[in-house]
């Protein structure tokens, strides 16, 4: 081994004695014997035996480029972790072959456990992987969440400077200030706000009801109805602003029908509302739209200065078409109350009902539960008790028909013309199961087809029928059918005697004595043996007036009948015992009468003027009569009835192709 400096005296005592030359061997065995530069530390354990201040014993002194303390480290990676300084990238370290190739980066080269090599634990305020990023923003969005906000990082100048709000530190798509997505279930921009509900308003498409939102707690619990999810004025929630042409409320209501009675106001006609489908086609004529009661079709309440049809005041009432049906020639209204229902019947060569099924030369009748008096097509059943599915040829139905209900059967009567005579078809029609049964009774010589008809049950089950005609062959056709069934024989009579056997109107009066009540001249009476197969009729004047119409009823009281006379210009209501009620002013002129009396002794009377004016009266003698006109919303009148319980009531018309209803509350 060659040494710098003096000879070791090993050798120069070799040559001195002239022994052989001392190898780098012999030397190597003798290091350990050998401190050349004194330092403490023999040539074994001093990397550098000739320099005092290198040795283990020296303290090392980090980054000057000498590995004092013989180490054998690189001199600029202090913690020993394979990494030095940025500033020292590169610089070697003397008897450090190795040297100045370790990778910079280290920002604590006194901590072995930071270093680029290591892995970052977050949110302890350390940055151990020397990264440069804040400790508290592990997705490096430059968001930190709110607990960490301020906090710095040990090693990281700028750290604690970073904004709060991050909901999710795991993910760098989710942060402030990014653009969220609406409907993906993520609040992606840390608002707090439901995903699900994208203008803020507190409500949600239907569609979206119950689902929840990540990082909102809670979510999902908003309610459904929003109908424009991208303006926050459009919620259930608002308040409606109507007659703008947009459902701010989202209640899927027409803007124009503020009530929401199924009308708008006239000048708001055929105008839609965005976003409402069907909008735009409800009828017009609502003269109040902030009040439901207050239109076209609704029930009017007599007197009490609200107009509540919207005809043109209270002092009158509106008979509009049931929606739905189609008629030609109905005629002879005829309303009875049975089994808490009403029914209005028509005799009519046509009809199509609501529900496209057509019936021709029928009995057919609409039917309202009591209590729900009301022109509505959806509260409005039917009953075609008589009825043909196709169009005959060789008969057609008259203009006088009448019916019914006993117990839990309908029956009753029609008059049909047929070419060389006339018929009364009576009809028995079980309300529970609908099977019917009639039979035909048919004239054998020409008459013209009955002008009207009644029908009336005895004690004893029977049925019995009467038509009459005014025409020039007039004449009483009487039926009796002893048990109704579709093979049921009826006995027919045509004879009357003691008057004109020309009348346009009678009625059956079973319950004063079996009479039949006749317009002749006055109003006659014919009694007739309800035992015999072929009766005769006679009988007398039993009242004078000139009757263009009348009808009768039998109740505890008696029969009471109405009649129509156009010369007094006056209706006239005969009660069982007798008393007369005459009703009228001198606008009137009745031709067709019809009254209903309610169980305290009030009537709601009806009546057809000459000029096809309909009028009503609703009182009694002791409280005075109220006077009201029925405004016809189309057509002519040409037959009237009326019904009333006392809470409620109807004025029903017909014109040559429609059937009105015009409804009360009392």
């Amino acid at each position: 081994m060659e040494r710098l400096g003096m000879l070791p005296g090993a050798v120069i005592l070799g040559l001195l004695t002239g022994c052989n030359w001392i190898t780098d061997a012999d030397v190597a065995s003798r290091a350990g014997q050998v401190d050349d530069d004194g330092d403490g530390m023999t040539a074994d354990k001093d990397c550098d035996d000739n320099n005092v201040t290198i040795s283990p014993a020296t303290p090392e002194i980090w980054y000057d480029g000498v590995d004092q303390d013989c180490g054998g480290g690189d001199d600029y990676d202090q913690d020993a972790d394979g990494y030095v300084p940025d500033e020292f990238v590169g610089l070697t370290t003397k008897g450090v072959k190795t040297s100045g190739q370790l990778p910079g980066g280290d920002c604590d080269d006194a901590e072995p456990t930071v270093s680029p090599k290591q892995p970052d634990s977050f949110y302890d305020g350390v940055d151990q992987d020397c990264s440069g990023d804040d400790d508290y923003d592990q997705d490096g969005d430059g968001y930190v969440p709110d607990e960490y906000l301020g906090l710095t990082t040990l090693y990281v100048p700028t750290s604690g400077l970073l904004p709060g709000d991050d909901c999710d530190d795991d993910n760098n798509a989710v942060h402030p200030g990014i653009d969220d997505v609406a409907y993906n279930g993520y609040d992606s921009d840390c608002g707090g706000e439901d995903d699900y509900d994208a203008d803020g308003d507190g409500f949600v498409p239907d569609e979206y009801l119950g689902l929840e939102t990540v990082y909102v707690e809670p979510s999902g619990n908003l309610p459904g109805g929003d109908c424009d999810d991208a303006d926050e004025n459009f919620n259930p929630g608002v308040a409606e602003t109507y007659y703008t042409g947009f459902d701010e409320a989202c209640d899927g209501f027409d803007d124009y029908d503020a009530d929401r009675d199924g009308y708008v106001p006239d000048d708001y006609e055929g105008l839609a509302t965005e976003g409402v489908e069907g909008s735009g086609g409800l009828s017009a004529g609502d003269c109040d739209d902030t009040e439901d009661g207050v239109r076209p079709r609704a029930v009017e309440t007599p007197a009490d200065l609200i107009d509540q049809d919207c005809d043109g005041g209270d002092s009158s009432v509106m008979a509009i078409e049931i929606e739905g049906y189609t008629w030609i020639n109905p005629r002879s209204p005829v309303v009875v109350e049975a089994r808490d229902r009403v029914y209005v019947s028509v005799a009519t060569e046509k009809v199509t009902t609501a529900d496209e099924d057509i019936w021709f030369d029928a009995g057919f009748a609409v039917v309202w539960d009591v209590g729900y008096i009301v022109n509505d097509a959806e509260l409005v059943t039917t009953l075609p008790w008589s009825k043909s599915s196709y169009d005959p040829s060789n008969y057609s139905v008259g203009a006088g028909h009448d019916f019914i209900i006993a117990d839990d059967t309908l029956y009753g009567a029609l008059g049909f013309s047929y070419s060389s005579s006339r018929a009364v078809r009576i009809v028995s029609y079980p309300l529970t199961t609908g099977t019917a049964g009639d039979c035909t009774a048919q004239s054998t010589s020409e008459y013209d087809a009955p002008d009207d008809v009644s029908v009336a049950l005895d004690g004893t089950g029977r049925v019995f029928a009467v038509a009459c005609d005014g025409g020039s062959n007039g004449a009483l056709t009487y039926v009796r059918v002893d048990e109704l069934t579709a093979s049921a024989n009826a006995d027919v009579n045509q004879t009357m005697s003691g008057g004109d056997a020309s009348a346009t109107a009678c009625a059956l009066d079973m319950a004063t004595g079996p009479s039949v009540l006749a317009n002749v001249d006055g109003v006659y009476r014919y009694a007739f043996d309800p035992d015999s197969a072929a009766p005769s009729f006679s009988g007398d004047v039993e009242w004078t007036y000139d009757a263009s119409d009348l009808d009768s009823w039998a109740d505890d009281s008696g029969t009471s009948a109405v009649v129509a006379d156009p010369v007094l210009r006056r209706v006239i209501i005969v009660e069982g015992d007798g008393n007369e009620v005459q009703l009228g002013t001198a606008v009137d002129s009745p031709t067709i009468a019809s009254a209903s009396r309610t169980a305290d002794g009030n009537y709601l009377v009806a009546w057809v003027n000459s000029d096809a004016s309909v009028r009503v009266a609703w009182g009694s003698e002791i409280d005075g009569w109220t006077y009201q006109d029925v405004n016809i919303s189309s057509g002519t009148a040409t037959g009237v009835a009326a019904w009333t319980d006392g809470d409620e009531g109807l004025v029903a018309v017909t014109t040559s192709s429609s059937l009105l209803v015009g409804a009360y509350a009392f």
